[in-house]
Parts: structure tokens; sequence; C-alpha cells
């Protein structure tokens, strides 16, 4: 809840007095409030809902002395329905900037639910007959009042005199109820019986069933700047929300490449991918398990994220407790949510991006919710590949057993060659970005619809524009190319990517006068590169991290945290890190890439001081940018050769999670071969490997026989006994070569295993055999 959104609402009484009660700015003109406080005079016996509307309606907000005109623009008609719409016309009314309000009800059957509210009380009544605000906290068990479509307030600070045998709350009427930041009813009852400790508010769930409310709020959420239609208000869970990534609506875009992003969504749903949402619709609606798991994987861009925001929008029309699980590591899922899961009353859709960066995260997540009773539950997974990391988490998780099956994996496939399909998807990417370019700041003044005409059309037809996010990153740098900073030094061969990076430079540069931060094109460049490829959890980790970025170094620590402002609005973080990276991901990763090519020795230092955490991101970046870039996978050789104890773990870790593991094996080989003479490097990428091979053949066979060779030097070394290990990677070694059908090699590595095994039960008296 926002306190300076409270407003003070005045009625006009027949007698030339006037009722005092309290309202909420839904948005920057539309104040949410109690009906029986806008309806004219009654003698007191009749029931409000047959009274008149009011027409002489007064409001003031936080301290101001002015009282500026309202009108009644909705009324709930229905006895139980105490809920009214002001919308403030007087010309006088400051303009501001405001987000939509969030809006939430109750799912779960858990007690105990905490809320507050903050409104104009009559025992605050000021001298000069202004009302001073009462911020109440309390809470709600959900079960109390469900029947009357009404929340029970037991409130902790009630005031406790009456005067005159009036409520003392009485000119709270009208305050929004709030839990977890979400808008979730409007006192309008002081109960008697309680002396003055439980207040009544009607549910949100109750006006949500009125087409005409919500029409209302919808138009008044429209502005001038936001991209595409305004969103229509939904409903969240107060009890789960923290679970989810907020969902984050601009007043406006902050630059060019923010509009490809899938949280503004600024291109209309591609019906290309029509039969997957169906797909997954059908998927929700089946019964014939409470709990059920879907994976789907693809290459970056082509549309997961997208397909998931999708499926959220319309399951959250259905009625389903939906959003994107926003921890990245399993000890920052908060605990309350976690606790509440199992308890909801309505259908839940979990859905977890990145998941093969968040196995430990799907694992709690499952472990919190009951396969038999519990309430219905879908997980969706998306994940660049069904590497190590998929097989590990299924092989350890019972709950996920019972969910899918292991081979049962979503693939998510190219875009057809058809050309006339990528042709009207390019069209309509065109025509839906020029509506919103002239949304971003500095970019309203140009015609962008009227340049799409003779827009230039790429070559269609190329691998590239198998990705529908290069489709849409086409016709983006196509209309910008065609308007007033058109970008021509980088030559008539420059790639896309390259281009709408140099058309996102004057928006960091802007950005970063805003937030006094005085640096160079090249220094602002790899500061936001850093962002991109590490992240950072808190503000000590982001100012250790720019204190090592080239172009920053003599910078004092004050302007070091300038810079860590601007990066923290420069692109918003969507979970909970501190930094946003540049997005989409092929874009990101592409900046990193170009970066290092220019400033190889870029990530030297700064990766020195990561974290682990930042260092498998960084990792996962490296990798993903190295399957078209050479300088990432360079810098990946050089992080993992000259470093093997520290970051080989990683490397491992995400080799195993990665789309493309081949090249992160290769160079942890090298590394191994060249640590050969320094066993307490290699004793610590032993502790990584799997226990198991892992599912994908030609990868398993690589991972050990680099087990092998690795377990080998460190017996010889005799640092350490790790005979068992070796003959247990052997085995696994022989194992993998036979399913690739080297029949002659896979028998010479069984016999070595035969061997070792013998020797460990035969001769080894005395020895550690376990791991």
């Amino acid at each position: 809840m926002k306190t300076d959104r409270v407003v003070e609402v005045w009625a006009a009484l027949g007698n030339g007095d006037w009722m005092c009660g309290s309202g909420y700015l839904v948005t920057a003109r539309l104040v949410l409030t109690a009906a029986h406080v806008i309806v004219v005079d009654s003698d007191g016996h009749r029931s409000f809902h047959t009274l008149a509307t009011n027409q002489v309606i007064r409001l003031r907000a936080e301290h101001a002395d002015t009282l500026y005109t309202g009108r009644v623009v909705w009324r709930g008609q229905d006895e139980d329905l105490d809920i009214a719409l002001v919308e403030i016309t007087d010309e006088d009314w400051p303009k501001r900037a405001m987000t939509p309000v969030r809006w939430g009800r109750t799912t779960c059957q858990t007690t105990r639910v905490d809320c507050a509210a903050a409104g104009f009380p009559q025992v605050l009544r000021l001298p000069d007959g202004r009302r001073d605000r009462e911020h109440l906290s309390g809470r709600i068990n959900p079960a109390a009042g469900d029947k009357a479509g009404q929340y029970h307030i037991q409130v902790d600070n009630a005031p406790g005199r009456h005067m005159d045998d009036e409520s003392p709350w009485a000119g709270m009427s009208g305050a929004a109820l709030f839990s977890n930041g979400l808008l979730i009813g409007v006192v309008i009852i002081d109960l008697d019986g309680f002396d003055g400790c439980r207040l009544t508010a009607v549910r949100m769930t109750e006006v949500f069933a009125d087409t005409d409310f919500l029409n209302l709020v919808t138009a008044h959420c429209d502005t001038p700047d936001r991209p595409g239609p305004p969103s229509p208000p939904v409903l969240e869970s107060a009890e789960l929300a923290a679970l989810f990534s907020g969902r984050r609506t601009l007043q406006r875009p902050h630059s060019p490449a923010t509009l490809l992003t899938a949280q503004v969504a600024a291109v209309r749903w591609f019906h290309g991918r029509e039969g997957k949402v169906a797909d997954l619709q059908n998927w929700l609606a089946s019964d014939e398990q409470s709990l059920e798991a879907r994976l789907i994987v693809g290459p970056g861009g082509y549309g997961k994220t997208r397909l998931a925001r999708e499926l959220e929008h319309r399951a959250r029309e259905g009625g389903w407790v939906t959003g994107m699980v926003q921890a990245e590591r399993a000890d920052k899922l908060p605990a309350d949510p976690l606790e509440r899961l199992d308890s909801c009353r309505l259908p839940l859709l979990l859905i977890v991006d990145y998941a093969e960066t968040r196995p430990d995260v799907v694992r709690r997540l499952l472990e919190a919710v009951d396969p038999y009773e519990g309430p219905k539950v879908r997980l969706l997974m998306l994940a660049r590949s069904p590497g190590k990391w998929w097989e590990s988490l299924w092989g350890s998780t019972w709950q996920l057993q019972e969910a899918v099956a292991l081979d049962e994996v979503d693939v998510l496939g190219p875009l057809p060659q058809d050309g006339e399909h990528r042709l009207e998807a390019f069209h309509e990417a065109a025509a839906d970005l020029s509506v919103a370019l002239p949304k971003v700041r500095g970019l309203h003044e140009v015609d962008w619809a009227g340049l799409t005409v003779r827009l230039p059309v790429p070559d269609l037809s190329r691998h590239r524009y198998t990705s529908i996010m290069q489709i849409h990153l086409a016709a983006l740098v196509a209309l910008l190319q065609q308007g007033p900073t058109r970008v021509s030094a980088l030559g008539e061969g420059a790639m896309p990517e390259d281009l709408l990076i140099t058309h996102e430079m004057p928006y960091w540069r802007a950005s970063a006068r805003t937030h006094k931060v005085e640096l160079g094109d090249d220094s602002l460049t790899n500061a936001v590169t850093v962002a991109t490829l590490m992240g950072a959890a808190d503000r000590n980790q982001a100012l250790a991290a720019l204190a090592h970025v080239r172009g920053l170094d003599g910078q004092s620590e004050g302007q070091l945290m300038d810079v860590d402002q601007w990066l923290t609005t420069l692109y918003p973080a969507s979970g909970t890190g501190r930094w946003g990276a540049l997005e989409p991901d092929r874009l990101g990763e592409h900046l990193v890439a170009t970066q290092l090519q220019e400033w190889p020795d870029l990530l030297t230092e700064p990766l020195a001081a990561a974290t682990p955490a930042q260092l498998h991101r960084a990792f996962h970046v490296l990798a993903r940018a190295g399957v078209h870039h050479a300088s990432a996978r360079t810098a990946l050789r050089l992080q993992v050769v000259e470093q093997l104890s520290r970051t080989g773990p990683t490397a491992l870790a995400v080799a195993l999670e990665s789309e493309a593991p081949e090249f992160l094996i290769e160079v942890l080989e090298e590394g191994v071969e060249g640590a050969a003479a320094n066993p307490e490097m290699l004793a610590e990428l032993a502790e990584a490997f799997p226990a198991a091979a892992p599912e994908l053949t030609i990868l398993a066979e690589r991972v050990t026989r680099l087990e092998r060779a690795v377990y080998r030097r460190l017996l010889t070394a005799g640092v350490g006994d790790y005979l068992a290990r070796l003959a247990r990677a052997t085995r696994r070694h022989a194992e993998q070569l036979h399913v690739l059908g080297r029949a002659n090699e896979a028998l010479a590595a069984q016999s070595e295993a035969v061997g070792l095994f013998r020797e460990l039960t035969g001769g080894a008296q005395g020895r550690e055999t376990q791991p």
C-alpha cells in the first residue's frame, strides 16, 4: 500500500453538513471507496442501496488544503456490494505518473493473513475539520465472512473509546484493504459486539464479477505512453504473491530493445504457436492426477518465455493462481508462501524459467505440495536443453517422477520454412512496433506507422529467422534504420544486434546523466556488459563487481554507488537480483561477445572477484554466447584452463546444464591435461563429478573419460585414495563406449575396470573403498 494514494472523500449532506469517508487512488484519477460514503442524505432507516448517488463530491490528497471536485462513475447496486468509483474531474488536480494498483484475493485455507489499511476515522478529526490519517494493521482468517463475500479484520490497534454512540472508526469506510501489496477489499463496517476490534471489508472477488467496474478501471489504466492496449485487472493470490515475479507494467518503454521483451510484449501474440498453447491449455484441464509437470526446451529466441506468459494470462482468466517463480535459489524462496502452497483452494500453475540453472528451486516447490491430496498443481519448466541437470533432478525427486516421465520433454521447434508465414510475422511485428515506438522516450515525433509502408524486408529464408525473436528484432531494426537516428558507421554488413545495441546508446547516456554518472560510451557499455553477464544479489556484490570493471578504475565509492543505482533502473530486474540484464537474452549475449572481442581481458578481474552464484551465471551466459561467438569461447577457455581449481567445478556444472556442452567439456579436458602436476587442483574438480553418467551418450562418454583421467592422476600422485572412484568411472566409461558402438575401446575399459575392482576387494587391505 502506498499511503500517498490515500484520499479523503467528502459528500455533501442535505442539511449543509459534509460526511467524510476514505478512498484510494487505483489510477491517476480514479478513487475506490465505499458506496455508502457517496449516497445522498437519509434518515438512517433506509438501506443506502435504495438512495440516490450524491452528485456533490470533493476529495483531498494527503496534506493538501484544497478540496478537488469529483463525480461518481460507478456504484455497486447489489445489496452487499458496498463499493464505488469516483473520478477526479477537477482540472487543477496534480498530474503525476502512477502505476496501476495490483488487485488480490485470499486463496489459501490457512489462518492469520496479515493486512493493513489507511483512512480517516472520526477519532482523528482535527480542529479545522480535516482528518488525520490512521494506518491500521491486523489480520484476517480467509474462511471468516466467506459466504457473505467479506473479510473480518482483527485489528491490532483499535481505539479504546467511543464517541456519542458513534463508531470510533466512522470515516474509515472506503479505506482500501491490502495484503502483501495487493488490494483485496474495501473497509465498510465496524462490527457490533467487538468494541472496535473487528472491522468488515467487501472482498474484491465480489466486485470483479461486474464487467462495468472492470471496464472502467481498464480504461483509466490506458495512458498514451504505455505500449499496447491496457491489460484488464486481474486478481492475484495475496498469500502466494511473494512467490512470483511482480507483473511489471511500464508507464512507458525505457528503450527500443525493451519492446522485444516478454514482459512488455509490444508485439501481438504469435499465432504460429497457437497449437502449442492450446496443447498446454488441455494439459491444464486434465484431471488425471493432481500434480503434473511439463518441461519445454528450445534455443534462446524461440519464444519459450512468451509462450509461458500467454499460458499464464489464459490460466489466470480461467481462475488459476499462477506466476513466474522469481527465486534464483531455493534458499531465496519465501517461507510463508511455501508453507501455504499446499493449502491453496484454487488450481496452481507454477512457471520456472531457466529451470536448468534452478533445479533446487524446482525440487523445493515440489516438496511443498502433496501430489495426492493437495490442490491441483501444474509445474511448467522452461530450459534451453534437457541436459544432465534434468536427469539428475528427475532421479532425485520422487514427486517429479510421479508428475512426468524422464523422456517426456516438449521441444519447441523452429519456425517453418514457409516464406509467407515468416513474412506475415515480420509485417505484424513491424505494425505493432510502429505503434509502440512513439512511446519510447525521444522517439515520439516520428511517423513510425508511415515508415512501415516502405520498410525493407530482409531475406527471411536465412537460418537465423527460424527464431521468432530474430524476426521481431529484424522488424525493429528495419524501422529504426528508417528513422531519424539511422546508424551508418557500422557499415552495411552490420548484424541487426549491433545496430540495435547502438540504438540503445542514447538511452544509456540519458539515463546515466540522470543518475549523475559521467562516463564515456565505452565505460557505460562495459558496465552494462558486466551487469548482464554476472548480475548482483545486493549492493555489496554490485559495488565489488563494479570496482573491477574496465573504465571504472579510479572511481570513488560514491561514484560507484551512482553507477550501481543507474544499473538498477536501466533494465529493472524481474527476479530477486539487483540488476536486470539487456534483453532479450540473445541480445545480451551478443553484447557480451562483441565487448570481449574488443576488450579480451574485460572479464578477467570481475570474474576473479565473483561469488559462486555470479560465476555460475556468467559461465551460462558465456556458454550460450559461445555457440555463435568465438570471443566468448576464448574467454571461457582462459577462465577454465588457467584457474581449474576455482572455475572447474562451475564449468562442469554448467556443461551438464547447457544446451551446447561440448566446448566446456573440451576446455575441461585441456585444463586437466595442464594440471597433471597439480593434484590439489584436480582434487577440487573431482568432488564435482556427478554420481551417474549423463543421459546423453556422447556427453556421457566425454564426462566419464574426463573423470577417469582426473582420478587416475590423483591416484598416481598419492594425495588420496581414489581407487574406488576410478573403478566406477572406468566402468561407466566402458558402458558409454559400448553404447556408441566403439566395441574395442569398450572392452579394454571394461577389462581395466574389472582389474580395479579386483584390486579393491582382494589386494587393497586397509584401503578406503567409499568415495
